[in-house]
């Protein structure tokens, strides 16, 4: 689950890393990705308002993007998010 104060320590390592993103179990529209370092979180956009995804560097300040970096599979599964997961907020909100 993504925390307002949760931070990208090293952004190139992050966009050079391979690194598949599954699902957030806790939070609709959000992935969760792991390097051997650190811990990233890219929001699914709602698209065409807003990019299609975002990468939270953390401190409000957000990567947007259309296509992921050439390591990063954002691998979304045909069942989704679960029931469970709470709903979306608009981007820079967070529960």
């Amino acid at each position: 689950m993504v925390k307002r104060s949760d931070t990208v320590a090293d952004l190139e390592q992050a966009l050079a890393a391979t690194v598949v993103f599954r699902e957030d179990p806790d939070e609709k529209f959000w992935m969760i990705g792991e390097t051997p370092t650190q811990t990233l979180h890219v929001r699914l956009g709602n698209f065409p308002d807003e990019e299609l995804w975002s990468l939270y560097l953390g401190n409000d300040r957000w990567m947007d993007f259309t296509t992921p970096p050439a390591g990063w599979t954002l691998d979304i599964s045909e069942a989704g998010w679960p029931d469970t997961a709470r709903d979306r907020l608009p981007k820079g909100e967070f529960h």
